[in-house]
């Protein structure tokens, strides 16, 4: 019986992927700032599969393109698979002045979790472009994010 249920759980795992694959929902979830270009650029952000809000009040608009991306994704290339959204509205200035990609349009977004050193971090990468991006090497890539996933109670 118990033999069933595992082989059960990993057909599941398997046909849906891996739980890292959708690491946002449709309820908003506040997120802690993790790397040094959230530090100086978002500042804690709630996100959402519908949109992304900023310290500021400013917010961006989101709308899921692709909820399994399968790509090279992640800080090192390594993470298989990203939710990327196609993105509208314009965060504007932010932190200190700093913005999103410089001086050009947010396009699309891809977010996805990824383990380091023992904590599980969102990550999330900004684009510019027409084109829907595969992966954090792409060309339209202009700036990643990470925020922490882990909360203590």
């Amino acid at each position: 019986m118990c033999r069933s249920i595992l082989m059960l759980l990993i057909a599941m795992w398997i046909l849906i992927g891996p739980a890292s694959s959708q690491p946002l929902f449709e309820d908003s979830k506040a997120f802690d700032l993790s790397s040094e270009t959230a530090m100086a650029i978002t500042g804690p952000v709630i996100l959402s599969t519908k949109r992304m809000v900023f310290e500021t009040g400013r917010f961006l608009d989101l709308e899921v393109h692709d909820p399994k991306s399968s790509g090279n994704w992640g800080a090192s290339g390594d993470v298989p698979v990203a939710q990327v959204f196609r993105v509208s509205g314009d965060a504007g200035p932010l932190r200190q002045g700093n913005t999103l990609c410089g001086d050009q349009p947010v396009t699309y977004m891809a977010t996805w979790s990824e383990d380091s050193s023992g904590f599980t971090y969102l990550g999330v990468a900004m684009f510019t472009g027409m084109e829907p991006p595969a992966g954090i090497a792409g060309q339209a890539l202009c700036a990643t994010y990470f925020f922490s996933m882990d909360v203590t109670e």
